[in-house]
């Protein structure tokens, strides 16, 4: 399979997925979602997954929002 490198980016929000890593290292295949902070004093948030538990995420959001 080949690697795959993805990344998207709004105003408010930066999605990156990286999965089929051949290193197969912990964590080499996750989307991470980055909220960038206006403020100096606040880092940017971030939360980063595994492709299971954003698939997890999709579904329960495909069900819950129409």
């Amino acid at each position: 399979m080949k690697k795959v490198n993805k990344s998207h980016g709004t105003k408010n929000v930066r999605l990156e997925l990286t999965n089929n890593d051949p290193s197969k290292r912990a964590g080499s295949n996750n989307l991470t979602i980055t909220v960038a902070s206006n403020d100096w004093r606040i880092t940017d948030q971030r939360v980063s997954m595994t492709i299971r538990d954003a698939q997890a995420l999709k579904s329960f959001l495909n069900q819950n929002l129409s």
